[in-house]
Formats: structure tokens, C-alpha cells, sequence
């Protein structure tokens, strides 16, 4: 069973599986070292596919309607009610890639295949949440202007003829 918001995606013989990225980069430079850098953990993406009668058009029109959604200019977002989905905690998706039907004539069906990537994943509301970490000034005063460096020149020369 797979539902976006209140409608029912009607798939015969529906498949989901679920992938992840798990970000990172290679942080060995020029030497055999295997360290990495971790970049992040992306949003999860769902692999849907699943058969569609020819008899039942109706739902592949449905289908690529909910597909090409917008609202506001941007891919419509849809509650995902699926037991998979729940498992690994996701709640909002979206259409992602591509969405392809392919005419399966000697079974007189559509093979529909599409994904849905995960929105406002977890990983993404904690990274929200942190604070923006201030970067570290190298070399010295963080309050060091160079718009004013004359002036701060000046005020050190005269440090050094008081000491």
C-alpha cells in the first residue's frame, strides 16, 4: 500500500526499495591513506515501481498529474503513508529524477517506475537546529579591521614608544 497525502497509488505487484547516500570525500591527498571527510547524510530516496492495467488508465493519468505538481513554483510535497516509509521515519517526499511507464504488451499493462526523495529529512532538521558556529580568525584580533589599518599601525607604534 502507498499513499501520497489521501490518494492511493494503485500498483499491482508494488516494489519500494530505499537508498541513501552517505556522503564523503577523500581526504588522503596524494598518499595511500584511506582517511575520508564526512560530507553529510543525504535525504533518503524510494524506488517505486509497480504494474497498472491497461484497463485502468485512469491511474497512470493520476499518476503523472501528482508528478507534475507544483506549488509555488516548486514540486508539490506530499504526506507518505507506507509501511516502509514509516519504518525508517519518513513522513514528507517528493517527486524526484524521472517517472517512466513502459507498455508490457503481452501482459496488457504499464511497468511504472518512479522516486521519491525524502523532504525536511531528520539528519537535515538537526543541522538546522545547531548554531552557526563563528569562524576562527587566523593571526589575531577577530575585531582587526583592514579598512582602518593605518590607524590600528599607528596604535601599536605607539605601544611600543610607551613601553
Amino acid at each position: 500500500m502507498l499513499n501520497l497525502n489521501t490518494k492511493r497509488i494503485n500498483l499491482k505487484s508494488l516494489r519500494i526499495t530505499v537508498s541513501q547516500a552517505l556522503a564523503s570525500e577523500d581526504a588522503s591527498g596524494q598518499s595511500s591513506s584511506t582517511d575520508v571527510a564526512e560530507t553529510g547524510t543525504k535525504a533518503k530516496v524510494l524506488s517505486v515501481s509497480g504494474l497498472i492495467s491497461f484497463d485502468n488508465d485512469e491511474h497512470l493519468s493520476q499518476l503523472f498529474a501528482l508528478a507534475e505538481a507544483t506549488e509555488e513554483g516548486a514540486r508539490t510535497i506530499y504526506r507518505i503513508n507506507n509501511h516502509t516509509a514509516s519504518a525508517l521515519g519518513l513522513k514528507q517526499v517528493r517527486f524526484s529524477s524521472k517517472i517512466e511507464a513502459a507498455e508490457q504488451e503481452t501482459t496488457r499493462q504499464w511497468r511504472v517506475s518512479f522516486s521519491l526523495t525524502e523532504y525536511r529529512s531528520v539528519p537535515q532538521k538537526i543541522e538546522e537546529r545547531q548554531p552557526e558556529e563563528i569562524a576562527n580568525v587566523q593571526g589575531g584580533d577577530p575585531d582587526f579591521s583592514y579598512a582602518n589599518i593605518q590607524q590600528n599601525l599607528e596604535n601599536n607604534f605607539n605601544k611600543l614608544r610607551t613601553a
